[in-house]
C-alpha cells in the first residue's frame, strides 16, 4: 500500500431478525444497539423490508411518524448510517413501501420509495419514480432499492451508471423463488460491478438467506436462514479497480455500456411489444378449473 494513500473501506453489518408482525420498534433498537455494541467498528447498520411493523398496510404511518422518529433517535445514539428497512408511509391518498437514509448525525438524507410493488400481491401500494443515490463522505457512492426493484435490471443498471459503487437492497421474501433471487443478486452485482447487500426476513416472515456480493459477483456471505448478525468490510477501491480493469483481468461491462452503438428497442419513444400486449393484466392467477372455463 502506498504511504499516505486514503483507503476507502466501509464496514457494513446487515441484521436479518425473525420479526413479529406489528410494532417491532423496540426489538429493532435492542438489535441495533447490540450489533454496535458487539461490532464498535461498523460504519452502517441495514435491516430488512418492512421491518418496522410487518407487511400490513393497516400500519402505515404519515410521514414524520412514530417509526421515522425512532430511528432517527436509533441512529443519533449509536453514530452509525442507518437503512432500517422499510416500511409503509402515507402520503396524501396513497401508500408506499419507503426506506430511509438516516446519518449517525439523526439526519434524514434520502427517502426511497419503491419503485416495484410486488404486484399482483402487494396491494394497495403505490409505486415510486426516484432513484435513490447517496454519498457518505470518505467512503463512496451507494444506491438504494428495496426487494423486488432488483428483479428489473434497469434499477440497478441506473444507479450504476449514477455513479453507485454499493447497492443497498433490504429484502422481505418467504416464496420459494428466494433461490432464484440469490442468483440475481449475484448477477446484477457482476454486470454492473459493484457490491450488492442484500437483507432479507427470517423466521415467522422471511426465508432469511441474505446475500452480499462483490463487484465481480462473488459471494462474499450467505446468511442461514434464521436470526443472524453479519457483518462485512467493503473497499470501494476495489470497485474502482475492477470498472477499470475488469474482475481479474476480464469483462469491463460498464465501459462496453458507455461505449455501445446500440439503441435498445424497449426504450425508444412510442415503442410497443406486441408481444408483452397479449400477456393480459398484472392479476393473481387463477385457478385451472377458472381459466378453462
Amino acid at each position: 500500500m502506498l504511504e499516505g494513500k486514503q483507503v476507502r473501506h466501509f464496514a457494513v453489518a446487515g441484521l436479518q431478525l425473525d420479526l413479529d408482525k406489528g410494532n417491532n420498534l423496540k426489538r429493532i433498537a435492542a438489535e441495533v444497539r447490540a450489533a454496535r455494541a458487539r461490532l464498535p467498528w461498523l460504519d452502517m447498520i441495514v435491516l430488512s423490508e418492512l421491518c418496522a411493523y410487518g407487511a400490513a398496510t393497516e400500519y402505515a404511518e404519515d410521514e414524520g411518524g412514530r417509526a421515522e422518529q425512532s430511528f432517527v433517535r436509533l441512529a443519533r445514539e449509536v453514530g452509525v448510517w442507518l437503512i432500517p428497512g422499510s416500511h409503509f408511509v402515507r402520503e396524501s391518498d396513497r401508500i408506499c413501501n419507503t426506506a430511509l437514509v438516516i446519518s449517525p448525525a439523526g439526519d434524514i438524507c434520502a427517502r426511497y420509495r419503491k419503485m416495484f410493488p410486488f404486484e399482483p400481491y402487494e396491494k394497495g401500494v403505490a409505486p415510486g419514480n426516484a432513484f435513490c443515490v447517496f454519498d457518505i463522505a470518505g467512503a463512496g457512492r451507494f444506491g438504494l432499492t428495496i426487494c423486488y426493484d432488483i428483479w428489473f435490471g434497469e434499477t440497478t443498471r441506473t444507479l450504476a451508471w449514477m455513479g453507485a459503487e454499493a447497492l443497498i437492497n433490504p429484502s422481505l421474501t418467504n416464496t420459494i423463488d428466494r433461490d432464484v433471487e440469490l442468483a440475481i443478486a449475484r448477477a446484477s452485482a457482476a454486470t454492473n460491478q459493484l457490491y450488492v447487500f442484500n437483507v432479507n426476513g427470517a423466521g415467522r416472515q422471511g426465508f432469511g438467506r441474505s446475500i452480499v456480493c462483490g463487484p465481480g459477483g462473488e459471494v462474499m456471505h450467505h446468511a442461514g436462514s434464521g436470526r443472524e448478525v453479519f457483518a462485512v468490510e467493503l473497499d470501494l477501491d476495489t470497485v474502482a479497480h475492477v470498472r477499470r480493469r475488469g474482475w481479474h483481468g476480464l469483462g469491463q461491462p460498464l465501459k462496453s455500456f458507455r461505449d455501445r452503438a446500440v439503441r435498445f428497442p424497449p426504450y425508444l419513444e412510442g415503442a410497443r411489444s406486441p408481444s408483452l400486449e397479449t400477456l393480459g393484466p398484472l392479476e393473481l392467477p387463477r385457478g385451472h378449473k377458472e381459466e378453462a372455463q
